[in-house]
Formats: C-alpha cells, structure tokens, sequence
C-alpha cells in the first residue's frame, strides 16, 4: 500500500495539505521517514496528531521510532493492508490491520474521532475533560516525550557547561563568569532550535558562526549581544557550537521540554534563593488553564487579557496563548492575524531578565511564524504598581509567585523606598494586591504555599477571596510538586463575580497525596475529590479554607469517645539545655551520679513496634530540669509514642509498650491507662485508625499532643480479642517467627481493632487505602497494600484477612454458598457474603496463577506477521 493514499484520506480527516509533512526529520538517528500531520503550529510534540510510514519489515520497532513525535496514532503501511497502531506511555500497540480494499471505508468511518481538532483536544485537554478524551489517544505521551527531549537538552547543556569550563581552565568560578558560560550556551541550542524549526531570520542560519548566531538571538532578544572578550572564550565558544550543531534535530521540541531545562539547568541555587523560584511543570500548567477554559470561553473575544505576575519563562502565557488562539474563529487565528491581538493581550513581569528571554524564545515558538514583540517587562513587582494595574486591565490572571516570606533586609528595602508589605509572605502579598483589583467576570488561576489556606497572616486575603470571588477549585498537593522546593502548595481556581452568586457555589476540594502524583501527572486523577459548598468556610473558623482529609470517616466517628477519656497522654521532661549551669549532665550513654535509665531519643530509626528504643542514663535532677511533665514518672507502665513522624506518610506513629516505666525526653509522648489494657490500646496507636487521624489532622506537623487526645475510641469496653491478638502477635515477633506469620498476625490485630469500629464498608476502604503505596515501619516484613484495591467496597478487612489465613477453608464455603445460590435457598445475607467470597476468589487466582505476559507477546508478533504478509482482517 502506498503512503499517498493515507494521506488522502488524512486530507479527508481535515488535515492541511501544508501542515502534512512528508520525510519529516525528527531525530538525526531516524531510520524511518514518516508522514506527519500536525493540527496546528507550531509543528512539534504538541501538536502532531498522526504518523504514517513504510515498513521495512519490522513493525514495532518501525513505529517506537516515531516515538518523539509525540504522535498518538501511527499507521504503517505494508504490501498489502494498513496495520494501524498507537504510541503511549508503555509499549507501541497494535490495534487492528485493514486490508487495501477497506481504508477509506476505515478513514470514513473515524473521520470526526481521527480529525486533528479531536486529537489535538484529547491529547491536551482531555486529560482533564471528559468530553475530549478518545480511547485511543494516551494524554501521558505528550508530557513524557516533553520531559524525555528537556531530559536531553539539560545533558547537552550540562555537558558543554563542564567542558567549556575545563577549557577556560576556570576551577573556581564567580558568579559572573558562570551567568556568562551558561547564557552563552543556552543562546546556541536557543538558535539550534529556531533553525531546526525553521524559524524566519534564522532557517538559514549556520550555527558555527558564533558572532552571527549571537547577533542574530540579540536582535530576536531585544537585547545586546553577548560579549566574548577573549580569544580563549571565543574558541571555547566555537567547540561548544560544534558539539551543539552535531545534536538531533530540534524541530519537535516544545515549550514545555524548555520549561523543564529552565528549572533542571539555568536557573542557579543564587537566582534560585534570592528570587524564591520555583517553575510551574507544566503538567499543572496545563491543568489549572484547561479547569479555567469554559469560563475564559465565556469572556468577550475582544476583553480577553492575559497578566503573569513573577512569569519566569511564561509558561502560564504560553498556555493560555495557545487557548486564546484555539479559541479565535478560524479566519482569525492565521498567523497575520492573531500576531498584534495576542501581543496586545499577553503581559508578563519577572525580576530575573534571563528568564524573560527564554518566556520571549517560548512565546515566539509558539506563536511561529510570528517574530517578537511581546509585553515583558524586568522589573520588581513589589516596588511598582504594576500588579494593581495589570489585574485591573485584564481578565485572566495566573500566577506561581515565591513562596518566602519577606526577610528583614527586604521589608527595609521596600518600606525605605515607600512601598512597604502589607503582609510579610510574598505570595500572599501578590494574592492581596491582586484580587483587590481583579474586575467582575476576571477569572484566575494561582498556585500558593498551603499556609495561607489557614495561617493567621492571610486571614484578610481569605475574606476577601471567599466574599468576593466564585471558587471552583482548591487543590493541596504534596511538597513533591516542584524539582527544588520542599513545600506544600495548593492550587486555587476561581473568579470574581456577584457576592450572592459567590456565597452559593461548590468547591471542587481534593488532596493529592505523594504517592498519587504520578497517577495526577499523566491522568489528573486523585483517589478522594469532593465537591464541598464555598459557605462551609467561613467567619467562625476564621475563614479556614481547608477540608480534613477522609472527613467522612471522622464524621462518622464524631459521636465516638475520644481517647483523652480512656487514657491520660503527656509529653516527657524537658532540660534546660543552654540554660544549664556549667559541669551538669544530662543524658549519656554510660551511669554517671544518680542517674536512672530512661529513653532519650526516638532511635534507632527503625525500631520495631514489638520492641523498645536505645536505653540512656538520665538525670532527674529538679536543677536540671526545665519541664518535667510526664517524663519523671517511673515504674508505671506506659506506652510511649514518637514525638515527631517517623515517616512523611502516613504511617507516621509507632506506639511502643514499656511495661516497667521509664523516664523520657518530649521526643516522647506517654500514654497511660487504667481503664483499658496497655495492649489494647498499643493496637488502636499502631492502626490504620490511629495512623490516618494523625495524618489527617497534623499533616508534616510534630505529633502534638493535643490533637493525639483527640483520636476517637471504639464504641466498645471489650477489648479482650484484641488484648488476645496483640499477645500473639508479640510472641511471634519476638521469637524471630516468618515474615509471612508475622504479618499475618499483625493483620489479626488490626481487624479485630477495625471490627471494634464498625465502619461503613465503603468509609473502611477509603481509610485503608490512604496507606497504599506506603511501606509499613516498624514491622519485619515489607507491607505497602492493606486491602487490595479490585475488593474496594466488596470485602471488609477484617474477612480479606480471615480469607488469605486459609484458602482452602475459605474456597469451601464459597462452593458450599454457591450450591445453596443454584438450589435457590441461598438468604439475603449469604447472597452478599458469596459476592465477596467470588470477589476474593478472583484476587487469590490472579495472584497465584497469572497470565503469561511473555507467550501473549509472543503470540502477538506473530499475528503481527501474519495481518502484515497477508493482509488479513483481525
């Protein structure tokens, strides 16, 4: 089959004639030669929709070649049929063959589904909205071949960076001579990029010629050029161009793969904590403007303005630039066209001049064949009223600015020159300065630190906010968001509009876990959004903005008795420490006077929950002490708790039994009871209850004592089973008994304490499956599931644990259960326990008896051979 008639039928599809590329050169090792559709410029990763190739004879690796295109459907065609295939995150896959005689009934068919407005919608915005996802169409491809080039890119920057250095002979370098070496390679591969992709002034363009390469980016830039004041620099400089001219073609590469070289390479540790930066991926980039397109899709074509306070390289202008051109009329979206109506509707301001010139480099390539001429001004935000202005004169503002608070030095600057903070976190004051100005039927997307959800210093911003402004989203994400920032963030989306509208709307409110941000990168996705009323933050919790995590369970348990009522919690002694008088002791590993032993420090890290910590000798000299609280008490028996997480999951308490009573440090907190067995109440701290409420309520905080007096109680005063369980439990811990009995035996134990509980089967799944992806600490055995997520809401804990105790036993009485079904004379309860029974069968036979992934490959490619020789259907 010929390449020309796919692209017949491509043309058929809606396809451009002019943006169907033929030969295109995408890598400079490409064997194949594909045709490529693009549904839009520029022509990159982004935009491509479809590839179509001759085969050579080996389809697979024919069509993971064409993997950097970013393409999702590859169509190969051999002599006799079309054997078409798509590309994703994992393995090529093939989907079906069509003979000759059937492809333009084939294309016919799928015309609206293969058009390249419907793929180009599902690979970017269908991740996010349902209505423009396809099957067919992978949205993690786009984003992982994105990282893929930048990953690339960072390599080749890094390692001309290093050599280049080498041959300057610089060992040491100031800061000025490292922004010289590393602006003078980015300046190359920025130039590398526009010729590859073609761009006007620069398609001609020979990269060995450094003088002409860094006149030409100074013209684009706006800038001068960049100096090369020796003759050693020069020379540097032309090797490094070299190695530069010799990497693959660029053309496919997008915005966003430069975002990722921007954050992993240029930006410096300086740049990085002096200006508080922290580039946006471009995964939530991508989210945040495609939850806000519906409402900007509402605001006027003529009124729609864009403003990026604290921009860096643009990346949130970059995607609401691609937004406002998707949404122009076609007539109107031609390059001619859309050049001064975009350039009068983008706006950007950044301290940091570099990274404005890779936001001009990304604006540009994506505004292709457009030259610059952006509204990008260097300048500091807090020291004009730019900010003010800006958010009053547009009507889409998105932001990601620093984080820091004010320093000293800093509020002195800013109040000496008459522009003082109001509020001392510099995101915060942004957001202040910001929503006071945004007009009606403004939308905005920002992304903050966490605290100003609930901190004291943003309680204003938060009324205003809630008061003022229609909220359709908060977001919290995990402080794993960002390469180079261990902080907590949240994502609002919202806009402002009438109060009584306003005070009336749903909030979309989700948590995105650590271990879930893989799964939200690629597919958005979060195990436990909800949809809460805006009312429900409001003035008599000091308009809080935070919803607890697994709020249902914890309703739930409201009524039950907490465990202050049970059990007395305090936090053990605490010394002087600088305040000692010169000579005293305190804490040491050898006796010394009248020291006793005790537990100082919450170590090893590992301790096990069977066991008890390093012992010390301790002083309990009233002349040494500062507080003693619960910490000099000796000879009670006593559970004993870590102070701070033992992890940043949420696995994070470890409750250990000290039945003879020792003294402890505040690293400890000491439960005592006389009402429950120390057992017993060693088996609620050391349970998923326990663990999840803690999480829940104190987040990466210490384990205060005062929300731990809080953990709800059973609804129950029989705590023998599991007094009985934990007994069990010990004794094989503590003989060295299997890994496998081990965890068994700990699995007895939480059951009988969730039995205690009661919960809705749906609410214990929710708890239980909080910890997936979390191993579980101070166990000796690797546990990182509790319930199997294909039982969800069809077995309960305690019998999943009840079922893997002994398969045989619990087969029997499903066979027994399914004759009394056939019989009819099965009861309503039975009915439901065999459901969970059948649920549980399928679990325990896919474990132990999986399928043969490599034979199903196998037989695979030989079907592959067989559609590919002789054209056959499948």
């Amino acid at each position: 089959m010929k390449l020309s008639t796919v692209k017949t039928q491509l043309v058929a599809c809606g396809y451009r004639p002019d943006w169907l590329r033929h030969d295109y050169r995408f890598r400079d090792d490409q064997t194949v030669k594909p045709l490529v559709g693009f549904a839009q410029l520029p022509f990159d990763a982004r935009s491509s929709c479809i590839a179509v190739l001759e085969s050579e004879g080996d389809p697979r690796r024919e069509v993971e070649q064409c993997r950097a295109t970013g393409a999702p459907l590859v169509f190969v065609c051999t002599d006799n049929s079309l054997l078409w295939w798509t590309q994703g995150v994992g393995k090529a896959q093939f989907k079906e063959s069509i003979s000759e005689d059937r492809v333009e009934e084939f294309f016919k068919d799928r015309k609206d589904d293969f058009s390249p407005n419907a793929i180009y919608r599902a690979k970017t915005w269908g991740r996010f909205r349902s209505e423009f996802q396809l099957s067919f169409v992978d949205a993690g491809l786009m984003p992982l071949v994105e990282e893929e080039v930048g990953t690339s890119l960072e390599r080749l920057i890094e390692r001309n960076v290093t050599t280049t250095k080498s041959r300057l002979g610089w060992d040491a370098i100031s800061e000025q001579q490292g922004h010289w070496l590393l602006k003078s390679v980015f300046w190359l591969v920025s130039a590398k990029i526009l010729r590859d992709k073609e761009v006007p002034n620069f398609e001609q363009l020979d990269l060995l010629d450094v003088d002409a390469v860094f006149a030409a980016l100074a013209g684009h830039y706006g800038t001068p050029a960049i100096p090369i004041s020796s003759k050693a620099k020069h020379n540097a400089i032309a090797l490094v161009a070299q190695d530069i001219a010799r990497f693959s073609n660029l053309a496919m590469t997008t915005t966003e793969a430069l975002a990722y070289v921007y954050e992993n390479t240029l930006i410096s540790k300086a740049t990085r904590a002096e200006l508080g930066t922290h580039s946006t991926p471009a995964y939530l980039v991508d989210y945040i403007v495609g939850h806000l397109s519906d409402w900007i899709q509402e605001i006027p074509e003529e009124n729609r303005s864009v403003f990026e306070p604290a921009c860096g390289h643009a990346a949130f202008l970059v995607s609401a630039m691609r937004l406002l051109t998707e949404l122009l009329p076609e007539n109107k979206a031609t390059p001619g066209r859309r050049r001064q109506y975009l350039r009068k509707r983008i706006h950007g301001l950044d301290k940091d001049a570099f990274a404005l010139e890779l936001a001009r480099l990304a604006l540009t390539l994506t505004d292709l064949p457009n030259p610059d001429g952006w509204d990008l001004e260097a300048e500091d935000m807090f020291l004009t009223d730019d900010i003010e202005t800006q958010a009053k004169s547009s009507t889409i503002v998105l932001a990601n600015p620093p984080f820091e608070n004010f320093s000293e030095t800093e509020l002195q600057h800013y109040a000496a020159r008459g522009a003082p903070p109001t509020v001392h976190n510099k995101a915060v004051e942004m957001l202040r300065r910001t929503l006071a100005n945004m007009q009606p039927g403004s939308v905005f997307g920002f992304v903050m630190p966490q605290s100003m959800l609930h901190g004291r210093f943003a309680r204003d911003v938060r009324k205003s906010m809630l008061e003022d402004f229609e909220l359709r989203e908060i977001s919290l994400f995990a402080d794993n968001v960002f390469s180079f920032a261990d902080v907590e963030s949240a994502v609002l989306i919202g806009r402002r509009t009438a109060r009584a509208k306003a005070s009336s709307s749903k909030v979309l409110f989700q948590r995105v876990r650590e271990w879930e941000m893989d799964r939200f990168r690629s597919a958005y996705e979060s195990s436990n959004p909800k949809h809460v009323p805006q009312t429900r933050f409001v003035e008599d919790n000091e308009w809080d903005m935070r919803v607890p995590d697994l709020e249902e369970v914890w309703s739930h348990l409201a009524e039950n008795v907490a465990i202050a009522k049970l059990a007395t919690m305090g936090k053990g002694l605490e010394y002087k420490g600088k305040f000692l008088e010169k000579g005293s002791e305190t804490i040491s590993i050898e006796p010394f006077g009248q020291s006793v032993q005790g537990f100082a420090k919450f170590s090893p890290p590992d301790v096990a929950l069977h066991s008890l910590p390093t012992m010390y000798f301790m002083s309990l000299d009233e002349q040494v002490i500062r507080r003693p609280q619960t910490g000099t008490t000796t000879c009670t028996p006593q559970l004993l708790v870590n102070y701070a997480p033992v992890s940043r999951g949420p696995w994070r308490l470890k409750a250990l039994l000290d039945e003879k009573g020792h003294p402890v440090t505040s690293r400890f907190i000491t439960v005592r009871s006389e009402k429950l067995s120390l057992q017993a109440v060693w088996a609620i701290l050391n349970s998923p209850i326990a663990n999840a409420f803690a999480f829940s309520y104190l987040g990466k905080r210490d384990n205060i004592v005062g929300v731990m007096r809080k953990i709800p109680m059973p609804s129950t005063s029989d705590f023998a089973a599991v007094h009985a369980a934990v007994d069990r439990y010990f004794d094989a811990a503590r003989s060295d008994e299997s890994a496998k009995i081990t965890q068994q035996l700990l699995a007895e134990v939480d059951a009988a304490v969730l039995r205690q509980y009661n919960l809705p089967i749906d609410l214990e799944y929710q708890l239980l499956s909080l910890f997936d992806g979390w191993d579980r600490l101070g166990v000796p055995f690797k546990q990182s599931v509790l319930l199997p997520k294909s039982l969800a809401g069809k077995v309960r804990f305690s019998d999943f644990v009840r079922y893997e105790k002994d398969w045989r036993k619990t087969n029997r009485r499903r066979g027994h259960l399914i004759d009394k079904k056939i019989d009819e004379t099965i009861t309503k309860d039975e009915r439901m326990e065999l459901e969970g029974l059948q649920a549980y069968a399928e679990y325990y036979l896919d474990r132990e008896t999986p399928l043969p992934m490599g034979e199903l490959e196998k037989a695979e490619n030989l079907l592959l051979a067989s559609a590919a020789n002789k054209g056959d259907e499948r």
